[in-house]
């Protein structure tokens, strides 16, 4: 009988965490479960230290148990207030896995790491909160100990700690292979460069966590969340050098004053712009794979109960928050969560009528986000996300549409532009035009031809840039008194007569001295330097036919299509979704 109740207790300690929770698996772009239904998340996150547990008022000393009660109260405390979760970002904080006494320079210092303490803890503290958490209906996105350091580097001391820690993770008997606990491979990395100290790329971005994915991989098949540069804004590097590998997703961080939402602490927060920022960094990567935003969140400065610092708003107008949503919705596969402290939402209480404090005020990020989670999980809102046709529904414009949407006038200094006029004022010594973070491929066209309504003052020149840099010298075309310019693409130089490439185009628009506007016409692609030509011409399934990206980067022929990843092309102007099989929209 001791034999028998010793092997079910192993048994029962080593069974992986499924509670009822339906597990999780990439499909194309989305997170779907076993039935087939495409699956969204909305959470909120915790940290496993006693600074971040209420500026450690509750517990300290390495108390294991206290810290566990301590946080299983807060997510009893936070469902129970009504909050509709359904994931959690439980951070492994490095105050359990450094050696105590230790000093360091921050979180992004491992000189004090103490792998035996990781392992201990893991076991009595990170997986029985993460069992806690599947328990209560939650998914659950694991993060390593720490921050990056501000540089990285293939091979580095950094990047040995991340496979080190992520090599026992995935062997864990209750992580492992488990549909409900995902990982998120580093929090925070900035840069990269390269063993001299010299910048980096994409490239090398790339293989970085390719190595971190293969080892996980060595052991488990688990969702595994890639984080980008630049504090994890950057992602168009893995469209180009993708990750190789089933089940993959992304981790980014959402803040006030980032993808081009304007200043922090300024509530001028611009729908257009922040939606023209998170298309250019985001939206390439989320047609092929999730999104989950991992910190997000706002309010006034005044309450100082949040990261970042903004406003709620109103979608489509002005505000931080109301647009992140609206933003999040339209991209159609974004998890996200609120990153506001877990005592504060636990606090927070509908019934009350608005006010002014951080839990009452609409314009901070807990109200409007309870109101919009109790949506989220309606029966109405699980139907739209698996009803037919949902998606990127939205028709692209050609490279050099003039249309608000597509014409940013503040590439350099802030500028305005008036789509029905077609006035562009921009900054002094400002830039306005396209940005495209893949490339643009002009090279298929002869011509570009920009026009003016009427000759410009303000010494406007059109611009081209074959890199991905504002700073570095474009091929310049000076209008002077004239209102058009035909360009030849591909005798475009550089003031020092460098030659410019017009088949990866990554900046394109007009400069001026600023202060009045200038009154643009038209710019169109031309074979013949008068008409228009390329994108414009009607769909043919009878020839074949230049397949392009969303940046304009040409990937084949219509008639390879099968050679093609599952994702969003242009043929001929017109959007194309390939999923198994083309399916034109």
């Amino acid at each position: 009988m001791k034999r028998i109740a010793l092997a079910l207790f192993v048994l029962m300690t080593l069974t992986p965490i499924r509670a009822q929770l339906a597990p999780l698996h990439v499909e194309g772009p989305y997170f779907k479960n076993d039935a087939g239904e495409t699956v969204i998340l909305h959470g909120f996150a915790q940290t496993y230290s006693p600074w971040f547990n209420e500026r450690g008022t509750k517990w300290n000393n390495y108390d294991v148990n206290a810290c566990l009660k301590y946080n299983k109260g807060i997510i009893d405390r936070i469902l129970n207030a009504g909050w509709k979760m359904t994931f959690v970002r439980q951070h492994m904080d490095p105050y359990w896995s450094n050696t105590p006494g230790v000093s360091t320079t921050g979180e992004n210092d491992i000189h004090a790491f103490d792998f035996e303490r990781f392992k201990k803890y893991l076991d009595e503290l990170f997986v029985p909160m993460a069992e806690y958490a599947v328990s209560k209906g939650l998914y659950v996105v694991m993060r390593p100990p720490g921050v990056c350091p501000e540089n990285i580097c293939l091979d580095d001391n950094y990047h040995h700690y991340l496979l080190k820690v992520w090599n026992h993770v995935a062997q864990h008997p209750k992580l492992k292979d488990n549909g409900a606990v995902m990982f998120e491979l580093a929090n925070e990395p900035v840069r990269i460069v390269n063993a001299d100290g010299s910048p980096a790329g994409d490239k090398e971005m790339t293989e970085y966590m390719q190595a971190i994915v293969d080892t996980i991989r060595g052991h488990c098949n688990n969702i595994l969340l890639i984080p980008g540069l630049g504090w994890q804004q950057q992602y168009t590097g893995f469209v180009k050098y993708p990750i190789k590998g089933d089940n993959i997703g992304y981790a980014v961080h959402c803040y006030p004053g980032w993808y081009n939402s304007g200043v922090e602490d300024d509530v001028d927060v611009s729908y257009r712009e922040f939606k023209r920022g998170w298309d250019s960094m985001i939206t390439p990567i989320a047609m092929q794979a999730p999104i989950v935003v991992t910190e997000m969140d706002w309010a006034p400065k005044k309450y100082e109960s949040s990261w970042g610092k903004a406003t709620t708003g109103v979608a489509g107008s002005k505000g931080f928050g109301a647009n992140f949503i609206r933003i999040a919705d339209e991209t159609c596969n974004v998890s996200w969560l609120l990153f506001t402290d877990g005592n504060l939402l636990a606090s927070y209480d509908d019934n009350l009528e608005d006010g002014n404090t951080f839990l009452t005020d609409p314009e901070a990020c807990p109200r409007p986000c309870y109101r919009q989670y109790q949506y989220y999980s309606t029966q109405e809102y699980k139907d739209l996300i698996n009803s037919e046709g949902y998606g990127y529904t939205k028709e692209e414009e050609p490279l050099f549409s003039l249309k608000e949407e597509w014409f940013n006038p503040s590439i350099w200094e802030k500028g305005n532009y008036d789509e029905t006029t077609g006035a562009l004022t921009t900054g002094q010594y400002g830039f306005g035009g396209w940005q495209y973070p893949m490339g643009a491929d002009l090279s298929e066209w002869k011509y570009l031809v920009v026009e003016l309504q009427k000759e410009q003052s303000r010494w406007a020149s059109f611009r081209l840039f074959d890199v991905n840099n504002y700073w570095e010298k474009p091929a310049a075309y000076d209008f002077g008194s004239s209102t058009r310019i035909v360009i030849d693409l591909h005798n475009m130089k550089d003031e020092n007569g460098k030659s410019i490439d017009p088949s990866h185009i990554y900046i394109a628009g007009f400069w001026t001295l600023g202060g009045s506007p200038i009154y643009i016409k038209n710019v169109f692609l031309s074979n013949d330097g008068e008409q228009p030509a390329g994108l414009s011409q009607p769909w043919s399934n009878e020839k074949a036919q230049p397949v392009y990206n969303l940046q304009g980067v040409r990937m084949g022929m219509s008639d390879k299509m099968d050679c093609l990843s599952p994702g969003i092309y242009i043929i001929n102007g017109k959007k194309i979704v390939k999923w198994n099989k083309t399916k034109r929209m």
